[in-house]
């Protein structure tokens, strides 16, 4: 065998090269890679570090536990539970996580387009969880090494890389469907009416959060006294300043605890429990932004907070139906677009919620909030919906624009065309396979079939003559090409 081999070498006169391999990413590639991993977490660490070094610099702290406090708010940016001296803390702002997510969904939509393909995507969504996990992963160390400076106790590890991984995951994944939304790919698997629907979930949704904004902000202004006397326990500009940051920023934890309310649900602040038929009082944390919190029973004006989901699910109907071809893409819009509404009520009611240390658990009943969402949008968009079609609100469906051009050239062969100075009369006569011809004589060779014959009567008018005295002339075409008198 090995002569073999010898003597094919020798007749090559050449050994044989090894195979090339296939690079997996050029290096164009590995710095975008790079840049979507570690551009959105390095941001966010530098905003972390500037806040906590002006928070201990404005109270004349020392300076020990920095590291810890950065950690500690990178853990709190992304929802993980925490703690401190013992104390365990669950409940986060959301307004720090969504501006993150929003940036994560801007910065891999830009880096993504329509020519992007499935092994790019699926790069792109890994880079952007990869970068905060390694990023985590740190964070658990210094806090891990920090936790006899400020008390601050190193969270579940797997718990900490769930959370973190789960909000970037998530706004990657959106990030993707922005930027990929009109490639042909995503044309050719998403049928036109579900594309559609996107606008009318983002407008319904946005009616739910400026209705539950409107009712936060009707409270505000009712229990004001209330707000001044919790701004004025600051004790200072520093203590008011930070109060009201801080109630800034968990603005969008009071909505939907108010929006839970408006649709039927239910909101816990330990022992203090508000809904549209009860409210039970008890004790809750001095944070300005909490003084929308009612002070006594429930009263039957706040029915009126049931505006909000109902006007959300005419939205939703009307739109569905304005999009839609007939009524069962209309209703089938309107739940698909609820079902949606829905869940993402009910994942951002699980992550509002959390325990708060000796005021206990504070959340939003969430099986009920994101099931009574899904509810109200379905039932009253699909009646919206219907009554839209019925009176005749729906898209009509399209005529080609080829069209008037077939009726034009179906009228051209119908009847002659008359200019003014000379007349044409067309007429096509069928092929003779269709016609039935006479026996033909045993003698005669059969003729060759035409494929097409034509007869044309052509007149022409002369200056000096009136139309209808014209001359007629007729030529019949042959397959061999002579013309016949």
């Amino acid at each position: 065998m090995s002569a073999v081999l010898n003597q094919e070498k020798k007749r090559t006169g050449r050994t044989p090269r090894p195979p090339e391999r296939r690079q997996i990413l050029s290096p164009a590639q590995s710095r975008t890679l790079i840049g979507v991993a570690f551009r959105v977490p390095g941001v966010l660490l530098a905003i972390i570090t500037t806040v906590v070094l002006v928070t201990l610099v404005s109270v004349n702290s020392e300076l020990t536990g920095t590291f810890g406090a950065i950690a500690g708010l990178w853990f709190a940016v992304h929802l993980v539970p925490l703690s401190i001296a013992g104390t365990s803390l669950g409940v986060f702002p959301l307004l720090p996580t969504l501006v993150v997510a929003a940036v994560v969904v801007r910065s891999v939509a830009r880096t993504t387009t329509e020519t992007t393909t499935r092994r790019d995507c699926t790069w792109i969504v890994g880079a952007a969880v990869v970068g905060p996990l390694v990023v985590t992963a740190l964070a658990l160390a210094v806090a891990a090494d920090a936790s006899a400076a400020i008390g601050l106790s190193s969270p579940h590890a797997l718990i900490a890389f769930a959370w973190v991984a789960s909000v970037h995951a998530v706004a990657a994944g959106i990030g993707v469907c922005v930027g990929t939304w009109k490639s042909d790919v995503v044309a050719e698997r998403v049928p036109t009416w579900i594309g559609e629907l996107v606008t009318p979930t983002i407008r319904a949704a946005s009616v739910l959060v400026a209705g539950g904004g409107a009712i936060v902000l009707v409270a505000m202004v009712a229990s004001w006294s209330t707000m001044e006397m919790l701004l004025e326990s600051g004790n200072g500009f520093v203590g008011v300043l930070g109060l009201t940051v801080l109630s800034i920023l968990y603005l969008p934890n009071v909505v939907l605890g108010s929006l839970a309310v408006a649709v039927g649900s239910s909101s816990h602040i330990g022992d203090v429990t508000v809904s549209i038929f009860q409210s039970v009082g008890g004790p809750v944390p001095p944070l300005p932004i909490l003084s929308v919190l009612p002070e006594g029973a429930a009263q039957t004006v706040w029915m009126m907070m049931l505006v909000v989901p109902i006007t959300a699910g005419i939205f939703l109907g009307r739109d569905c139906a304005r999009r839609s071809v007939d009524v069962h893409y209309a209703l089938s819009s309107v739940w698909l677009g609820a079902a949606v509404v829905g869940l993402c009520a009910l994942v951002l009611g699980f992550a509002a919620g959390g325990n708060l240390g000796t005021f206990g658990t504070v959340q939003v009943t969430v099986w009920s909030f994101g099931l009574l969402v899904f509810a109200w949008l379905a039932v009253v968009g699909s009646i919206a919906a219907a009554v839209t079609v019925w009176r005749g609100g729906s898209k009509e469906l399209p005529v080609p624009e080829a069209a008037p051009v077939a009726a034009v050239a179906v009228a051209a062969i119908g009847q002659p065309v008359v200019h003014e100075e000379r007349a044409v009369d067309a007429e096509v006569i069928e092929e003779p396979e269709l016609v039935e011809a006479a026996p033909a004589v045993a003698d005669q060779p059969a003729a060759d079939p035409v494929e097409d014959i034509v007869d044309a009567e052509v007149v022409e008018v002369p200056d000096d003559e009136p139309t209808s005295e014209a001359v007629d002339t007729e030529t019949a075409a042959t397959p061999d090409g002579d013309d016949k008198p």
